[in-house]
């Protein structure tokens, strides 16, 4: 679900998967343009609702480019947020709607209810029924045909809300939708019910439309968040950790105190010596810190668009989800999704599949090629069949080979045929040849079907087992072909 895309607006392309880093108007520590240049961000986020109270109708008669100075894609949030921090803001939703379209943002947001984490059923119902109303409004009120609108979801952890607004929020004319209420979940660490909430949202909204995560750009968790689909991020961490000295890096967060090194190849990193930055003036302090933190978070969507493009994506994600145990737990909550992620997934890809641990036998390589083989594979009319491990190499030497049928247990796909060992991922992969539990549970279980469906059609089936490597779980496998079984070690 991971991919590159190409959003267009009024201002320019924008690439995604991207951040948007937050502007406030009233506190500009590092300008669009500043960010363009040095960072390669090609589209910022600011608050219309800040705009509105800090520049009123002057913004209306300049627009919203005129008053950050800058010529590219600019999105605007409506003052959902304030609404989510101290429960109301003095500004009504048509209100807001007319001043986006007059100040002119290449993207703009309905001013929604969020849910929020802790509310009652009750009250989550009342936020989605009510952002909803106001979608529909917000379409009758627009006229800016050069602004994109975002329609964003609501529902909070109440999954069902959530798929509810999603479905009928995608029937509406937007032209892009945000996931709404991560920001709590985001701060608590609660990864796994991210994957429940973005998922949600995710089978339900139109796929083809892009789609902006609220409040998520720390690098910890963006190879993730991309791989469920996410295509936009907004983050004003950048700035907020800078001014309270704390440090980004690719999978954590460090007080500048604490550090004896800089950890970093990013140009401050490279020019600035560690006392040099913890002696700077607090003001240009955090403005070296808010380009580190830039540099990071951008240096990490790079290398997510990288791996999108080798193929690797779930790879990554495996990798970089070990950094934390709540991100493992979220990594694994994924798997919930294997089968709406396997529609999505590439049938063939320019890179071999690497298994880095039990997480990757959920990956959609493994999931498509087992529901396959189950439905749609059927074996050669041979009297006798082969079973060899993936780990020989050479293809063993045969009494009668024109009449052997030659499968290969290769975790953690299972039972392989000869003839489909060219077929991708089967014959471009890497496995440990010290089996895990779960490699060895996915092969016995391939196995032990396997005989079940086909197992009668033989008169002769020979396992070439290593005891060593397996225990009696492949013989317990081939309990349905036991009186016609001869296994084969290597000792003879």
């Amino acid at each position: 679900m991971g991919r590159i895309g190409k959003l267009t607006t009024a201002h320019g392309e924008v690439t995604t998967p991207t951040l948007m880093p937050v502007i406030d108007p009233r506190d500009i520590v590092l300008t669009p343009r500043e960010m363009r240049r040095e960072f390669g961000a090609e589209i910022v986020i600011t608050n219309a609702y800040l705009i509105l109270r800090h520049y009123g109708e002057k913004a209306t008669r300049q627009g919203v480019h005129r008053i950050l100075r800058y010529d590219g894609p600019i999105m605007t949030d409506s003052g959902g947020y304030q609404i989510l921090r101290y429960g109301t803001i003095d500004v009504g939703p048509e209100e807001i709607v007319l001043y986006q379209d007059a100040i002119a943002p290449d993207i703009a947001t309905i001013l929604d209810i969020p849910t929020g984490i802790g509310v009652d059923r009750g009250r989550a119902a009342e936020t989605v029924e009510i952002t909803l109303e106001r979608a529909k409004q917000a379409i009758r009120l627009r006229s800016n045909p050069k602004v994109a609108w975002c329609g964003p979801v609501q529902g909070g952890t109440f999954y069902d809300l959530v798929a509810k607004c999603a479905r009928e929020i995608g029937k509406l004319d937007y032209q892009l939708h945000a996931i709404g209420s991560p920001v709590e979940l985001l701060e608590e660490y609660r990864y796994a019910e991210i994957v429940d909430l973005v998922m949600t949202a995710k089978q339900n909204l139109p796929p083809e439309r892009p789609t902006h995560l609220f409040g998520a750009g720390h690098p910890m968790m963006l190879p993730l968040a991309v791989a469920m689909g996410c295509d936009l991020f907004d983050s004003a961490a950048y700035v907020l950790y800078a001014k309270d000295d704390r440090y980004i890096t690719p999978d954590k967060t460090l007080k500048l105190n604490d550090l004896a090194y800089l950890p970093c190849e990013c140009p401050i990193c490279s020019e600035y010596t560690l006392d040099e930055i913890k002696g700077a003036s607090r003001e240009e302090r955090v403005k070296l810190l808010a380009k580190h933190n830039l540099s990071v978070i951008f240096g990490e969507l790079r290398r997510i668009r990288q791996a999108i493009v080798e193929g690797r994506l779930l790879e990554y994600v495996e990798m970089k989800c070990r950094a934390h145990p709540r991100l493992l737990n979220a990594l694994r909550r994924l798997a919930v999704y294997r089968d709406f992620i396997e529609r999505f997934d590439p049938v063939t890809k320019p890179s071999a599949f690497f298994y880095l641990g039990p997480e990757s036998a959920d990956r959609p390589e493994v999931v498509r090629y087992i529901r396959r083989f189950a439905e749609r594979y059927e074996p050669p009319a041979l009297p006798i069949l082969a079973i060899v491990p993936a780990f020989e190499k050479e293809r063993p030497k045969l009494e009668d080979p024109d009449r052997t049928h030659l499968v290969r247990l290769i975790p953690p796909f299972g039972v392989v045929p000869e003839e489909l060992e060219d077929v991708y991922p089967l014959g471009q992969f890497q496995v440990p040849q010290e089996l895990d539990e779960r490699q060895k549970q996915t092969v016995v279980d391939s196995l032990s079907s396997y005989l079940r469906r086909f197992g009668h059609r033989y008169e002769k089936v020979l396992l070439f087992d290593d005891p060593a490597r397996w225990g009696k779980s492949l013989v317990d496998a081939c309990e349905v072909v036991r009186e016609k079984l001869t296994v084969v070690t290597p000792t003879g």
